[in-house]
């Protein structure tokens, strides 16, 4: 079959009687889709504000139902760093220097070339 196999098809579906379309459907169309607002918050906020609240609420009823598992976690956490060595004087030395530079890296300004300059004028 080629496309102009489908022309009688095409003129019986124009012959066809066709009913108005309903009052207002285009500019409630425009409204649901083009002049939609933006919404106030991202979906990926609220997501993480929703995965820390449930983690918020599980650790508050882990500590609640079984008090010695406050203790158990934070003893947990600090043997995870310890063992990752973590708490060395040389881990903490590149971690300061590591945000020195970014902090000194972000306050750089490089000017733009004078091709730049040209086209943005």
């Amino acid at each position: 079959m080629t496309h102009d196999d489908f022309d009688d098809l095409d003129r019986a579906l124009a012959a066809l009687p066709q009913e108005e379309p309903p009052a207002g459907l285009h500019a409630r169309i425009m409204a649901a889709t083009v002049y939609r607002p933006a919404p106030s918050v991202p979906p990926w906020e609220v997501w993480l504000m929703g995965t820390l609240i449930a983690l918020a609420a599980w650790s508050l009823w882990a500590v609640v139902t079984a008090p010695s598992v406050g203790i158990r976690i934070a003893d947990e956490i600090a043997r995870l760093v310890t063992n990752a060595g973590l708490t060395s004087d040389y881990t903490l030395l590149w971690l300061a220097m590591g945000v020195s530079i970014t902090w000194w890296v972000s306050l750089l300004s490089f000017p733009s070339s004078r091709r730049k300059r040209i086209e943005a004028q």
